[in-house]
């Protein structure tokens, strides 16, 4: 059977980044001062990043020459207030600069409006634990959105709100490094309110500046969470408990609030068998990546049934990856993933784009910038940070151009590989 699998006309191929992650050179967020206090695993700083602050323009030719349709990147809350009240726009210009260098090669961004990383200010007040934090937020959105909205063709509010409360306020591995599940519950109802304010800020500026129709969602984490004993009843409770709290709390809670969302976009990494009370282990016999994630294809599919079952909202891949040093898994996981999605799509669901994480290889959250993410290398080494796309960017590039998997893809890069 020969291995072709064509997306529609008009799905959108990308990938994704964030501002922390890439830029460099900021100071005045909670990872730089979470760094600082040597909380990295590999020693690093995101100051120093991968500097698309300043090498932007490179990296968008290689998103180019791998086809990109698309690319999600993020804004930098910090770097667009560095203090409170005050925007600089000195930075707003320069984000404007990436922008519509993205427009003219045919790019169309989606854009993050707060990707982990909080102002130094903010977090003085209390960050997300602090409800004024909602009209901050809404502030800033207003700010940037009338200053870039004419280049943006998708906004994202807020990314994996439940990694950011848990990972910051309940397992304390995020800054603050908090552990009090009371404020990781507050953070999510905190950043729920501030999505909804800011949903409505984006749509009344478009409207008001007659720009068109915005799409504005959220990027959203959903694992699958399957018992460790299916048999055991507590071993289901504690299944329900961390999907309802963690995969749908934040959803549903906006989703209540008019439905506040246009599109949904989501994050596709792996799952885990939960064994009571709340015990996290990997799911059975399978591969994993060099963080110790297991590598489940499967997985994709149902996510993707699930949510279009849950919400019926356009989808948007707005991540999906692993942490790998050669790029030996990588082509191979790309074809799977994309795969179960074509499955999906096949089953009626409504995907309309696909963004793998990450562009270049970046600053890996608390891992540091060590750990390789991305399709294009990074040597670190190098003052200039030099940049070459590794075999699976130059698979990923073909399949964007072809539109999906075509045989001849296959047989190129992965002739062994089998659905």
């Amino acid at each position: 059977m020969e291995r072709n699998f064509i997306f529609p006309d008009g799905f959108l191929w990308g990938s994704s980044s964030s501002a922390f992650q890439v830029e460099g050179g900021c100071r005045n967020h909670d990872f730089y001062d979470w760094a600082c206090k040597g909380k990295i695993k590999d020693g690093t700083n995101p100051v120093d990043a991968v500097h698309f602050w300043k090498y932007y323009e490179q990296d968008i030719v290689l998103m180019q020459e791998m086809h990109h349709s698309m690319a999600r990147i993020g804004i930098e809350w910090a770097r667009i207030e560095p203090q409170c009240g005050w925007f600089d726009e000195e930075a707003l210009t320069h984000y404007r600069k990436i922008l519509t260098k993205m427009k003219q090669v045919g790019i169309r961004p989606m854009v993050t409006l707060h990707h982990f990383a909080n102002p130094l200010w903010l977090v003085g007040i209390g960050g997300w634990t602090n409800t004024t934090t909602i009209g901050y937020f809404q502030r800033f959105t207003e700010v940037a959105v009338s200053y870039l909205g004419d280049l943006v063709d998708v906004w994202l509010t807020v990314n994996e709100p439940s990694v950011y409360a848990v990972s910051a306020y309940l397992f304390g591995e995020f800054p603050p490094g908090k552990k009090n599940i009371i404020l990781a519950f507050r953070v999510m109802d905190t950043m729920a309110s501030a999505h909804v304010a800011a949903y409505k800020a984006i749509h009344w500026i478009y409207a008001h500046k007659k720009w068109g129709q915005a799409k504005v969602g959220i990027a959203s984490d959903p694992r699958i969470f399957d018992p460790y004993n299916p048999h055991s009843l507590l071993d289901r409770l504690s299944t329900w408990f961390c999907d309802t709290y963690f995969n749908n709390y934040f959803l549903d809670k906006i989703y209540a609030k008019h439905r506040a969302l246009d599109i949904l976009g989501i994050n596709y990494y792996s799952g885990d068998k939960i064994k009571f009370p709340l015990q996290r282990l990997r799911l059975d016999n399978l591969p994993i990546d060099e963080i110790g994630q297991s590598i489940y294809p499967e997985g994709f599919y149902r996510v993707l049934k699930r949510y279009d079952a849950l919400y019926r909202l356009p989808i948007y891949i707005t991540e999906n990856g692993l942490v790998e040093e050669h790029d030996v898994t990588r082509p191979r996981y790309i074809l799977d993933h994309i795969y179960q999605m074509y499955r999906a799509l096949q089953d009626g669901v409504d995907v309309r784009a696909y963004s793998y994480w990450s562009t270049t290889d970046n600053f890996e959250l608390v891992a540091g910038i060590m750990c390789r993410t991305g399709l294009v290398h990074v040597d670190h080494n190098h003052p200039e940070r030099t940049r070459t796309i590794k075999t699976s960017g130059k698979l990923y590039g073909e399949i964007a151009k072809a539109g999906g998997i075509t045989e001849e893809i296959v047989q190129k890069y992965v002739p062994d590989w089998q659905v």
